[in-house]
């Protein structure tokens, strides 16, 4: 057998080696022509070869199967030295290691249900491939499979392991990019960013074309090759920086700032506490209280540990701000106008640095790091924030309004 040296990429190094490791899920992400597909395909066949397993390669549309993973499968044993040892065959799409009987299967996800019923009998699935991850339009589509072969237990000694590629979505508001595209990561994902820049193998030819593209048009070479997910085009936010606030920091904190955006049942209530370094122009973002079904007096409870400076909320509640100001919080309502949400969105780009913690306000770093621009129905970009999942991006308008307006960010009443 040829040297794994010879055929795995030195980027990949990490991620086969990853997989000696405990984790379930082992995601390779990135852009186009990095070798994600040839390292999967070359780590599940020598799965195959070392354990007594089982193999399931899916896409979600069946007749993309021959010629993409089965295809993949097949040239990782010629890249192995090995493709004596097994048989090929294509309909139905098995590839079978001849010594041992194991194989690997190859399904469509077209209906997810279906895999409730996939079963073998002498030797367990074990490794599961999905290429094209970004194919299933919901998670839930391929929580299904997940589950369906999960129910089974394992023989002593081996382990599931579910292999996700893909390259990212532009939207960053697509399920997949919304998970990996994250400051939180569950244990159980091992998650690998790569691009063509790591693949040695490349001719000539296509790297000239990647430069052209680059001259051409930056965003889109981004998004192909790069495997970022560029969005609309423009990034709201690149001043974003997640990083931890150590204790000597946060205490140091004195110019705050706070806000409320009211919710209940099915939109989240949220309570922010922001630092404003106004010299350097950057904010911090300090605490957090946020959760649907959380009653105002609940909230109170809740924000009074902490409340230090008036809270500024969303006024189309006045009730809710009346209330809270019967329990004892200092807060008036925002003095919202023609534009504001423009603004303060334009105001909040503008700043230097907004600070994140995801350990002391993870809904703030989700919300920050996921939100995305409008787009109209013809796809073009609408300069205003997507309204959805920012909840805790209008508290800070409301927290900061003071603040734009001295800057010259006037709020039109109307």
């Amino acid at each position: 057998m040829i040297s794994l040296k010879n055929v795995i990429l030195p980027s990949f190094y990490d991620f086969w080696k990853a997989t000696k490791l405990a984790f379930t899920f082992y995601v390779a992400k990135g852009g186009r022509n990095s070798s994600k597909s040839t390292t999967i395909s070359i780590i599940i066949i020598l799965a195959i070869v070392a354990m007594p397993i089982n193999a399931l390669a899916i896409r979600k549309v069946a007749n993309t199967l021959q010629e993409s993973v089965y295809e993949q499968l097949r040239e990782a044993t010629f890249l192995l030295g090995i493709e004596d040892e097994f048989l090929f065959n294509k309909s139905p799409l098995k590839i079978t290691y001849i010594r041992r009987g194991n194989y690997i299967l190859f399904r469509g996800a077209d209906n997810p249900e279906k895999f409730k019923s996939i079963k073998t009998s002498e030797f367990p699935i074990a490794y599961i491939w999905v290429e094209e991850l970004t194919e299933f339009k919901t998670e839930d589509e391929l929580q299904i499979i997940i589950d369906s072969i999960l129910r089974a237990g394992l023989p002593e000694g081996l382990q599931y392991k579910f292999f996700y590629s893909y390259n990212p979505p532009k939207r960053k508001q697509h399920w997949v990019n919304k998970k990996f595209e994250s400051q939180f990561i569950p244990k159980s994902y091992f998650v690998h960013h790569s691009d063509y820049r790591d693949n040695k193998y490349l001719s000539e030819q296509t790297l000239q074309e990647i430069e052209i593209l680059k001259e051409l048009n930056y965003r889109k070479y981004e998004w192909n090759y790069l495997g970022k997910p560029i969005g609309g085009g423009v990034v709201p936010f690149e001043n974003l920086t997640f990083r931890r606030i150590e204790d000597n920091e946060f205490n140091s904190f004195d110019n705050l700032r706070e806000g409320i955006d009211w919710g209940y049942a099915v939109d989240p209530f949220a309570y922010g506490q922001w630092h404003y370094d106004k010299t350097r122009r950057k904010i911090y973002a300090m605490n957090e209280v946020y959760g649907v079904k959380v009653s105002n007096r609940e909230a109170y409870e809740r924000i009074k540990r902490i409340h230090k400076v008036k809270i500024i909320a969303d006024s189309a509640e006045p009730k809710s701000i009346a209330e809270m100001r019967q329990y004892g919080l200092n807060i008036s309502g925002a003095r919202k106008g023609q534009g504001s949400v423009e603004y303060g969105e334009k105001w909040l780009d503008d700043l230097v640095e907004i600070v994140i913690d995801p350990l002391r306000t993870p809904n703030i770093a989700r919300e920050f790091e996921n939100i995305d621009y409008e787009v109209d129905k013809d796809g073009n970009l609408k300069a205003k924030l997507e309204d959805k999942d920012n909840h805790t991006i209008d508290l800070t308008r409301y927290a900061f309004e003071d603040d734009m307006k001295r800057d010259g960010f006037y709020l039109l009443d109307i």
